[in-house]
């Protein structure tokens, strides 16, 4: 994961990032602060790059990535890693402009910036294909899971919701292959 040629992140960003790369002695502070610095920079200028990413990529380019937009997106399903990434990057867009508040708030909206990106970016998607996109409705239930209570509920021995036990699958903590291999044994194993 960490290896991979410079793109937004560097490879020792990457490094230092997920924790591969420690910063120590007298200059550890400012290389810290640089590191930050320049990553903030590079999202920022890679955000704005999406705008003639989007505008000016060539179509055969784009499939390349993707697969045939409305198609079977081979591409994409079958690179695992590509999807998670799109994934991610849909995430860390949606979050970082407040989307969240909408999941957290009594009032059911989202942040401004949260909503107006999710629904121009709609717009903008639909005009590439000559489709007008009248409205757009987002409808989010959602459960505010502390995972620490979970974890505490868990260590008790107390029995886990589906639920409480899907959020705990979602997180990095849990090892999907040890559980699967439980859940088959459980299923196929006589």
């Amino acid at each position: 994961m960490t290896g991979r040629k410079n793109a937004m992140l560097t490879t020792e960003d990457r490094r230092w990032l997920t924790g591969e790369k420690r910063y120590e002695g007298e200059h550890a502070k400012q290389q810290r602060y640089q590191r930050r610095r320049d990553i903030r920079e590079r999202v920022y200028n890679s955000l704005l790059d999406f705008s003639i990413l989007f505008e000016h990529l060539e179509e055969d380019e784009r499939e390349k990535l993707f697969g045939r937009p409305g198609t079977d997106q081979k591409e994409l399903t079958d690179d695992r890693q590509l999807a998670t990434g799109v994934r991610d990057a849909l995430a860390f867009l949606l979050y970082n402009t407040g989307v969240t508040s909408m999941m957290n708030s009594d009032t059911g909206r989202a942040d401004p910036v949260a909503e107006w990106v999710l629904t121009e970016a709609l717009h903008r998607a639909g005009q590439k294909d000559g489709i007008l996109v009248e409205d757009v409705e987002l409808d989010i239930d959602a459960v505010d899971f502390p995972r620490t209570s979970l974890l505490a509920d868990l260590e008790a021995g107390n029995e886990l919701s589906p639920r409480e036990l899907r959020l705990l699958l979602e997180s990095e903590d849990v090892d999907t292959r040890n559980v699967q291999d439980n859940i088959r044994e459980q299923l196929f194993d006589d």
